[in-house]
C-alpha cells in the first residue's frame, strides 16, 4: 500500500482547510437546527393529536 503524500502536510499549510472547517461547523449547526425543529414539530403534532382525541370522546381531563 502506498503512503498518501497529502496526509504528511500539517493542516495549517494546506490552503482551504480553515474554510472547510468553517463549512463543517456550519453544516453541523444546521443539522442540529433541522433535527431540533423536526422534533419540535412532531411533538406539537402529537400534543394536538392527543388533545383532539380526548375532546372527541367526551373525556374532560
Amino acid at each position: 500500500m502506498l503512503p498518501m503524500a497529502g496526509l504528511t502536510a500539517t493542516p495549517e499549510v494546506l490552503p482551504g482547510i480553515p474554510f472547510a472547517r468553517g463549512l463543517q461547523e456550519v453544516a453541523g449547526a444546521g443539522f442540529l437546527l433541522y433535527v431540533s425543529a423536526a422534533i419540535a414539530l412532531l411533538s406539537i403534532k402529537l400534543w394536538f393529536r392527543l388533545h383532539s382525541s380526548g375532546a372527541s370522546t367526551g373525556d374532560r381531563t
